[in-house]
């Protein structure tokens, strides 16, 4: 299986990146996309997956730090995009949560669709809500309006929204990721949305270090647990692993287009 959402290059692994890497592998899984969250982070994922078969770097910009997006950030962020193993652009969107300007985030939103179409590459979609301003309504609303040839294909990273959004975001062709949250007691809507949800229009990730899936929640995250959601998938949709690591593990596959060999 493959983890679709990994940050290993951030600090909290710097002691011992090694190991969690020989802990994936023992957990079964082949390998992951390292997300790129801004201008050194997406170096760092480019360096990491030059140096690991089985990891595949993004390029991207995180929706709050985009105070940050110069000139100079931007033209090294285009040049990153078109290194070889380079699978995404992302993490991208639109976050509210501790404020931020929707106007700005979205200028800048179009720079990395624009990027992703020219490179042909999918899009991994970072969505956080304001209590005023659900940002999944505004993404659904802006990619409806674009024409799909306009419309990059991409992943709705550790999706949250509801059951209508949901499908609205399936109907313009995207797919889902479900991270540890299924696994949470309190993870509600999420678990008849993830019984719902085509098997061939999911993703499955860890996010690590956060959202440590049961029952490692609150502890540091790492791609071996990605094997959890999995479980967790299998067991709400009453089909065995086998079944469900096959499948998205194809999805990710052809979603990135990647090709991951052996353990």
């Amino acid at each position: 299986m493959i983890d679709s959402h990994a940050h290993v290059g951030f600090k909290q692994f710097d002691e011992d990146r090694d190991e969690v890497m020989i802990r994936a592998k023992k957990a079964g899984v082949t390998g992951w996309i390292e997300v790129g969250t801004d201008v050194e982070q997406s170096r760092r994922a480019v360096a990491m997956a030059e140096k690991h078969e089985n990891v595949w770097a993004t390029v991207g910009l995180h929706p709050t730090d985009i105070e940050g997006l110069d000139e100079a950030a931007w033209l090294e962020l285009e040049r990153l995009a078109q290194h070889k193993k380079v699978a995404a652009i992302g993490e991208v969107g639109f976050d509210l949560y501790r404020g931020g300007d929707l106007d700005e985030q979205k200028l800048v939103l179009e720079k990395f669709m624009e990027l992703a179409n020219r490179y042909d590459l999918p899009v991994i979609w970072h969505m956080r809500s304001s209590d005023e301003v659900d940002v999944n309504e505004v993404l659904i609303e802006y990619l409806s309006e674009l024409y799909e040839s306009e419309r990059p294909r991409g992943v709705m990273h550790t999706f949250s929204g509801n059951m209508e959004q949901a499908r609205k975001y399936l109907d313009l062709g995207l797919y889902l990721g479900f991270s540890g949250v299924v696994t949470f007691k309190n993870a509600g809507e999420l678990i008849d949305i993830v019984r719902e949800v085509p098997l061939d229009k999911i993703l499955i990730e860890t996010d690590c270090p956060f959202l440590a899936p049961e029952p490692h929640r609150g502890q540091r995250n790492e791609p071996a647990y990605v094997k959890l959601v999995a479980e967790k998938i299998a067991e709400l949709r009453g089909v065995g692993l086998k079944e469900v690591d096959q499948a998205i593990t194809s999805n990710t596959e052809q979603f990135f287009g990647i090709k991951t060999y052996g353990v």
